[in-house]
């Protein structure tokens, strides 16, 4: 190797690939019906990432391993973090003064999930990556990759230092071996689990380290009298001496340059075809060619007009400041005027522009800046992003008291000034996140017992009762807005949720939830609670009559129902409250209210005939109603929420309120709002017992 020489030039097209990357990405989260497979830029720009961990940590392969460790974190920390915590703070502050209330509780939460890396956790086993872009009331949907990456850079030094121990084509097998094993784990996972694993998106970021080992700077082998040389140089050499003169050699290397072009070309061109096809194509397919190929294309390193031209080079540069703020920018525009493509097309160029500045002078800035100093603009901006964040919390720390009394911050979020766009939203919000939102969810749930998974409790600071909540997936509907009530009374409440099963009764071809009958006596016989409260979403309940309804007797849904109440009643030391059945509504319905209201398609009575669905309701509130008039005496109560969804005006059940929100999901829960609704029943309840 010629003296002078860096064995590891700049790549101008490595550049033009991130750049390319980005627009792909852009496409893909402005305009998805015209780009939909556009989401494979972030696969590129994985490969680039194992490519460039690589480059670093080669520099130091000969180091102590210590040594490897810092100068590698230092680097890519210096690089990643001042930028990411001031976008995260920036988004938060732009949150409370541009976005309506209704995000905030989901990007309260999100952006606690963004600040500790762990924005690919969804918050449910449901939540789809495609869905919440669908929606785009997120800030921080797209900080699923930068997870990924930092999660990725605790392994790497690991499978790296463990790397240099191989020489030759074992080291090449050893990385070939681990990617393997990485994508028969995303291949092998269901979708939103490999889409959001670090171990199932690893072989990506393999790839780009197999380019690295492969590209022309380590090509490098031993000539006889010890000195380095390129495999290229040593051919050139090679064929010299077998009376080839030099003249051949160039005409070699200018061979290799026309088919490396070629080559380049027909992979840019294979790769821009399928950005602009129509169609979604499958991800199991596509994935991987995007990604191999992206490897070979960093291998081919000759110069060509497009990757090396000013603008995707200048694209690349400012890539990662465009992919950080271009989703805020989009979520607020499509938040505000929805779906108008010329408005999205100036926010994406306006995103561009602002990406140019922050590089230009923040990024530019702190790059420069020594270590001790950015590590105290790290410090500043994390505390600041986490203060800002949980300020609400904060600001009602004494709110949120024992007294009892309800003062509790809104689960919905809602205010006076929310218009019809508003309920939309957030009508939507609730749809897809359903019984499982943020909102809903109150943490530190004590696991139970080991044979059952989803009993648990929680440690209050009343000191009067022990109160056990159970019953189907209503549990977990409504418990933290229960908790929040009754927590002054209890020292423990204990909760079984079982998704799809009612403690008294089940569906007659219904094996999982027939098993589960059982359980729920055993649930009661365990915590022997002096109140017990069963929110059930009725389904068995309101199976058919097996006679009529003066015969329950005969009745198998209503005697199955009696049995499971006399195994309870013994280990319940005061009352038992159960939620009555209620109508249902027609779950499609329910994205059409705000839209209906504000056009004035059709009037609030139309809209809640369209709505009704009373799927055999009543034959649970009969037999609910023969259960405590014959077996429980004053030891049971009906909670009822039919005279809190009846309009006497229109003489008819509403399910939501004049400025369209609603207060049921399509998967027949009951909304944030909804919650909200009946919240007063409660309270009156844990006040009197």
């Amino acid at each position: 190797m010629k003296k002078g020489t860096n064995p590891h030039p700049k790549r101008s097209d490595l550049q033009g690939i991130r750049g390319f990357a980005i627009i792909s990405v852009l496409g893909f989260h402005y305009f998805p019906k015209y780009f939909p497979n556009g989401y494979l830029g972030v696969d590129q720009f994985f490969v680039l990432s194992g490519f460039l961990m690589s480059m670093l940590l080669n520099r130091t392969r000969k180091l102590p391993i210590l040594t490897i460790l810092s100068d590698f974190y230092i680097r890519r920390f210096k690089r990643i973090l001042p930028l990411y915590f001031m976008f995260i703070f920036g988004s938060i502050c732009a949150l409370y003064t541009c976005f309506p209330n209704t995000a905030i509780f989901l990007n309260q939460s999100s952006a606690q999930k963004a600040l500790i890396f762990e924005s690919n956790r969804p918050h449910t086993g449901e939540e789809n990556y495609f869905e919440k872009l669908s929606i785009a009331s997120d800030l921080f949907t797209h900080t699923w990759s930068l997870s990924v990456e930092i999660q990725f850079y605790i392994i790497v030094p690991v499978i790296f230092i463990i790397g240099n121990k191989f020489k030759g084509a074992s080291k090449y097998g050893y990385y070939a071996i681990l990617a393997l094993l990485s994508f028969i784990l995303f291949a092998s996972y269901p979708p939103p689990q490999s889409f959001n694993s670090v171990f199932a998106r690893t072989w990506q970021f393999l790839i780009g380290m197999i380019a690295f080992l492969c590209s022309k700077p380590s090509r490098i082998v031993e000539t006889q009298d010890g000195n380095s040389m390129r495999i290229e140089e040593q051919l050139k050499q090679c064929l010299l001496k077998e009376g080839n003169s030099e003249t051949h050699t160039e005409n070699l290397d200018n061979l290799t340059k026309t088919w490396n072009l070629i080559s380049k070309y027909m992979i840019l061109m294979s790769f821009t075809v399928t950005l602009i096809l129509p169609c979604p194509l499958e991800s199991i397919f596509v994935r991987p060619f995007f990604t191999i190929f992206t490897g070979v294309l960093i291998l081919l390193s000759v110069e060509d007009i497009i990757l090396n031209s000013r603008l995707l080079i200048y694209l690349g540069n400012i890539s990662y400041s465009l992919y950080l703020i271009h989703w805020p920018m989009y979520a607020y525009v499509k938040l505000t005027f929805g779906d108008n493509n010329f408005i999205l097309a100036e926010t994406m160029l306006v995103s561009i522009f602002l990406a140019a500045i922050v590089h230009e002078s923040y990024e530019k800035w702190y790059l420069k800046q020594s270590n001790s100093t950015v590590c105290i603009l790290i410090i500043v901006l994390f505390i600041s992003s986490t203060i800002l964040i949980n300020k609400d919390e904060i600001g009602q720390k004494n709110q949120h008291s024992t007294s009892g009394k309800s003062g509790w911050p809104r689960l919905d979020a809602l205010n006076d000034n929310m218009t019809f766009d508003d309920a939309e939203r957030m009508n939507a919000y609730w749809n897809q996140h359903d019984h499982m939102a943020p909102e809903l969810q109150e943490p530190n749930c004590i696991k139970m017992s080991q044979n059952h998974e989803r009993w648990c409790q929680f440690k209050e600071n009343g000191t009067e009762y022990h109160i056990a909540l159970f019953g189907n997936s209503y549990t977990k509907n409504h418990h933290k807005m229960f908790i929040q009530e009754c927590k002054h009374r209890a020292y423990r409440i204990s909760m079984d949720d079982e998704t799809g099963c009612e403690p008294l009764t089940s569906p007659t071809d219904n094996a999982a939830c027939i098993k589960k009958l059982p359980e729920f006596v055993e649930f009661i016989a365990e915590t022997q609670p002096d109140y017990a409260f069963m929110f059930t979403r009725f389904f068995a309940a309101a199976n058919p009559y097996n006679i009529t309804e003066n015969d329950l007797e005969h009745d198998r849904t209503y005697l199955e129902m009696r049995s499971q109440l006399r195994k309870m009643l013994p280990n319940i030391k005061k009352k038992i409250f159960i939620l009555d059945s209620i109508p249902r509504v027609h779950p499609e319905q329910i994205d059409t209210i705000a839209k209906n209201l504000k056009r004035k398609r059709k009037t609030m009575e139309e809209i809640n005939k369209s709505l009704y669905n009373p799927s055999g309701f009543e034959r649970g509130r009969r037999r609910h109603a023969e259960l405590l008039e014959k077996e429980c005496n004053s030891k049971c109560e009906l909670i009822d929420y039919l005279p809190e969804f009846w309009n006497k005006t229109m003489n008819a059940f509403q399910y939501f309120d004049a400025r369209g929100f609603s207060y049921f999901t399509s998967p027949f829960h009951i909304s944030a709002h909804g919650i909200e609704h009946v919240r007063h029943i409660y309270t009156d309840i844990c006040n009197r017992l």
